[in-house]
């Protein structure tokens, strides 16, 4: 008795394969005659037109002859769609342009239209008349109240509309910390408004308004990034509050501000990949009493595909960047100031606390780029801590060495050759020669003892110490 064949076309990676098989095959069969393991999570069964297609499926009855198998895999479609992206990379550099084109037209408007007039008001408030003050601030000054307040508005509108309008721009780091500044210094426009001394609550408007927009894009949209422009952000809003409020006076932000971006380096990893708990225990499958009556059935972990694994890579690489360059503008912003004026004299402030505070963030800034693989991981933190050593090499310590001899700035340049070649001598040495793990382990004893070093240097530099003590006596 002959049986009947029925030829089936097989679409796959490496194209398209005419196959015949008996009537009554599964698909499953067949597939185990070609070594296709459908097990596995990532290999996926469909129609011609992409409906998924089961693999009980029998051919002859579920498939005539003739029908078409497309035999893909997940983890290729997602390679396949990297691919996509690297290849659109030149049609999303216009928007790009565009957007930072439109950003620099925001800052100008609310530069000349908000700023200017706020600083002639100050400058003309110090005056007994104000006919004797310069020319550009009673220019600025005439601008009216109303003009100030609409340009505000509209510049804080055209920065936050392209975050809630566009999936493109919120999924791009940068823009969670550019579009937001936009909004907090066109803010400052609308400070004459409530008849505040602007000067001194301009700052604290403007991170404030930066920290509402982040969360409002996290709790509406939902972006990925957002919750790491919401830490950025909100660190900086505490620092500024903290500088501005008249309590805290005598508390210097800058050592502050250098301990976090430190911080913010070594914890972006694990601040920037974020798994739920569920995906790493199977509760489901341990839970065996509920811990009470009317408790939620715990749900199972989801199955591990490669666009799944693609996706939270790209948030997590997204994630990591914004706390990167967050960490970066801390570090640079308060520890360019600091260092340069910064002696090891026996005093707070910046005195034998900071000096000890620079060292140990440089230390730290140059240990940590071992532990990453991102560029920017690699090259951010390096560049911070070139940024302390050269303002603390030209700063008011080593200026201080040259006296009459004149010496200063040959001073400086003469350390950072002698670091280099003392560098370059050590790696050639000791690391070639199979001492990378003695290395390692010194690097990393250094490292430990420079972050330990941080926390209670950077809280006396800044004087906060003296005023929980002066508070407490």
């Amino acid at each position: 008795m002959s049986t009947t064949m029925v030829s089936v076309t097989v679409i796959d990676s490496d194209g398209a394969s005419d196959i015949a098989a008996p009537a009554g095959t599964t698909v499953a069969g067949l597939c185990a005659m070609l070594a296709i393991d459908l097990t596995e999570p990532s290999v996926r069964l469909s129609y011609a037109d992409g409906r998924p297609l089961s693999g009980g499926a029998v051919l002859g009855r579920d498939l005539a002859a003739g029908s078409v198998i497309a035999l893909s895999s997940r983890v290729l479609s997602a390679q396949q769609v990297n691919e996509a992206s690297a290849r659109q990379e030149n049609q999303w550099l216009s928007p790009v342009l565009a957007l930072v084109g439109f950003s620099f037209l925001l800052l100008a408007a609310a530069s000349a239209l908000c700023l200017l007039p706020t600083l002639g008001d100050a400058a003309l408030r110090e005056l007994t008349y104000a006919e004797d003050g310069p020319a550009w601030a009673r220019a600025a000054s005439s601008i009216p109240v109303w003009a100030r307040g609409l340009c505000a508005l509209v510049c804080m509108i055209g920065a936050t509309t392209p975050l809630f309008r566009s999936r493109r721009v919120r999924s791009h780091p940068i823009m969670l910390l550019l579009l937001p500044a936009l909004v907090g210094y066109s803010m400052i426009g609308l400070v004459p408004l409530a008849g505040i001394h602007a000067l001194s609550v301009a700052p604290v408007v403007g991170v404030w308004s930066a920290l509402i927009v982040t969360l409002a894009v996290a709790s509406l949209t939902g972006a990925p990034s957002a919750l790491s422009a919401i830490i950025a952000w909100g660190a900086a809003t505490l620092l500024v509050t903290i500088h501005v409020y008249p309590l805290f006076a005598l508390i210097d932000i800058a050592p502050l501000a250098v301990m976090i971006g430190v911080l913010l380096f070594l914890m972006s990893p694990r601040l920037a990949l974020r798994v739920p708990d569920n995906q790493l225990i199977d509760s489901a499958s341990l839970q065996t009493i509920a811990s009470r009556i009317r408790q939620p059935p715990a749900s199972a972990p989801s199955t591990l595909t490669g666009e799944r694994i693609v996706t939270v890579l790209s948030y997590t690489s997204a994630r990591n960047t914004v706390l990167l360059v967050a960490a970066s503008l801390f570090v640079l912003v308060g520890g360019i100031p600091l260092a340069h004026t910064v002696t090891p004299a026996m005093s707070t402030g910046r005195g034998l606390p900071g000096f000890i505070l620079v060292i140990a963030a440089i230390t730290a800034l140059l240990t940590v780029p071992r532990a990453t693989r991102s560029h920017a991981g690699r090259i951010l933190p390096r560049l911070c801590a070139a940024s302390l050593a050269c303002a603390f090499l030209f700063g008011a310590w080593v200026q201080s060495w040259s006296g009459p001899v004149g010496l200063y700035p040959m001073i400086p340049v003469a350390i950072l050759v002698l670091v280099g070649v003392a560098i370059a001598a050590w790696a050639n040495l000791y690391v070639s020669k199979g001492y990378a793990a003695l290395v390692g382990t010194i690097l990393d004893a250094v490292q430990n003892f420079s972050i330990f070093t941080l926390p209670p240097a950077a809280v006396v530099a800044s004087g906060l110490f003296s005023f929980a003590w002066r508070a407490v006596l």
